[in-house]
């Protein structure tokens, strides 16, 4: 008798066990992946957003640093690291020429060649040529009278008028040669950009950073300052608001 009382404790035990181990049921298993779906749903945004928002932060901590360099430069050689057109050229139409901010690595005034690589910049490859443009670069779709003035980096916007309001807000002066058409960069010891003078712009995150429902372009002026500029004042068609003109004035927040 003991021993079958014994065996039958040991049996209900081990059907109470077998209970107790059940598996999920089809509803609760739905449940589950509901719930997962949904914050996956949730982390999956969030996660891009940090992710843009760090390239932002990036893009602009680089583009500051180009700015202290292009002053260094500009104090030991009396000018900008030199991209423009020659007199033999058309700007309605030529592309610019000379190392432009790539002479900022060349000659140790940037430490990183990285800096001059947006980190939105994902289109373009490492061994491409054009890896290290990304702050010289052309943007189509800005507004420029000339097909010169897309270039975001360009040390000479052709003004030779020191009676233009943007006669100062060009990185060097300029003059027609005699017999030119053209007006090329002069040396001029004296000359200080005024503080809202563009240097360069980047149009790579316009398509993830918006406000107010517009895509935002990064502008670094002058005196350090880098802003954000809404694309339609930097794409603003009409003639005499070219892209390099934008101001202050024009930031978004």
């Amino acid at each position: 008798m003991a021993v079958t009382s014994t065996g039958a404790t040991r049996g209900r035990d081990a059907a109470r066990r077998g209970a107790g181990r059940r598996g999920f049921t089809l509803t609760e298993l739905l449940v589950v992946i509901g719930i997962a779906v949904i914050l996956l749903a949730i982390s999956v945004p969030i996660g891009r957003s940090l992710r843009e928002g760090n390239r932002l932060l990036a893009c602009k901590s680089q583009m500051q640093q180009i700015g202290q360099a292009v002053k260094m430069y500009y104090l030991d050689e009396k000018g900008a690291p030199p991209l423009y057109i020659g007199t033999n050229q058309d700007p309605t139409a030529d592309a610019p020429t000379g190392p432009g901010l790539l002479a900022l690595y060349d000659t140790a005034y940037l430490s990183r060649r990285m800096t001059l690589h947006c980190p939105r910049d994902v289109y373009t490859m490492s061994e491409d040529p054009e890896f290290l443009y990304s702050y010289q670069r052309k943007w189509d779709d800005v507004g420029a009278e000339y097909a010169l003035n897309r270039y975001s980096y360009l040390p000479f916007r052709g003004i030779t008028d020191s009676g233009d309001v943007n006669y100062r807000r060009q990185l060097q002066p300029g003059e027609v040669p005699s017999g030119g058409t053209v007006a090329v960069p002069v040396p001029d010891m004296n000359w200080v950009p005024a503080d809202d003078t563009v240097i360069t712009w980047c149009g790579f995150h316009k398509d993830s950073v918006s406000m107010g429902g517009e895509g935002q372009y990064l502008v670094l002026f002058w005196d350090g300052s880098v802003i954000k500029v809404a694309e339609s004042i930097m794409e603003d068609p009409t003639a005499g608001e070219e892209a390099w003109k934008v101001s202050f004035d024009d930031a978004s927040g």
